[in-house]
């Protein structure tokens, strides 16, 4: 299971806000399902996946590691 999980941007829309199953682990297999709140695109675990490294990316390159993007799941 992932250690945290954050809002996704969706590739449709841009906006990040998930609708998550309980449960959720963007490893398993199956995936999801995964989908954008605002505009109902289903992810893909490619897209999701992508996503999640996006924010990682974004949280490591704040000033010491502080973002206000808060998980959705802590630690």
């Amino acid at each position: 299971m992932a250690k945290s999980l954050y809002p996704v941007p969706c590739p449709r829309c841009d906006e990040a806000q998930n609708v998550l199953p309980g449960g959720f682990d963007p490893e398993q297999a199956p995936f999801g399902p995964v989908t954008c709140m605002v505009c109902g695109h289903s992810f893909t675990q490619d897209e999701y996946r992508q996503g999640m490294a996006e924010i990682a990316a974004k949280r490591n390159a704040a000033q010491g590691g502080a973002s206000n993007v808060v998980p959705l799941r802590p630690n």
